[in-house]
């Protein structure tokens, strides 16, 4: 084995920048399918809106290194997991979920629903993907 090569498996920030890459890819290829604008992206990733920093994030493929934008990350691949399974032949309605009336949000816009508080997004977020989770087993 190369000492470059052991370097590589040694170091914990070669697999955080390849976790953070794979993540920002997924994260970005998603707000593309969904049609989020960069607010919504903005209060999906839990930042603060700035144009040309989430410009700089989609140009790059990545997300903020940090463990909390990661769960969101994590979270929004959840709901998105789920609405495939709901919906396995139809990507109209898995692409339109989180900008349509919800019943299940009292009638709410999820996206409207993450957004109406943004001290709260990360437990909204976290509640959409848990109602998801509880109507995909129920079925």
């Amino acid at each position: 084995m190369s000492l470059k090569n052991l370097r590589k498996q040694t170091n914990p920030n070669s697999s955080n920048e390849q976790e953070n890459k794979v993540l920002g890819e997924a994260f970005w290829n998603l707000v593309k399918l969904y049609g989020f604008n960069q607010m919504e992206q903005a209060a999906l990733l839990g930042i603060k809106y700035n144009r040309q920093r989430l410009k700089d994030f989609s140009d790059d493929q990545v997300i903020p290194d940090d463990v909390d934008k990661k769960y969101r990350v994590g979270l929004l691949l959840g709901i998105h997991k789920n609405l495939r399974i709901l919906f396995p032949h139809n990507k109209e309605i898995v692409y339109g979920w989180m900008k349509s009336s919800q019943a299940d949000f009292n009638g709410k816009i999820p996206i409207e629903y993450i957004m109406e508080n943004l001290d709260e997004s990360l437990p909204r977020l976290a509640s959409i993907r848990r109602r998801l989770d509880y109507i995909r087993c129920a079925e």
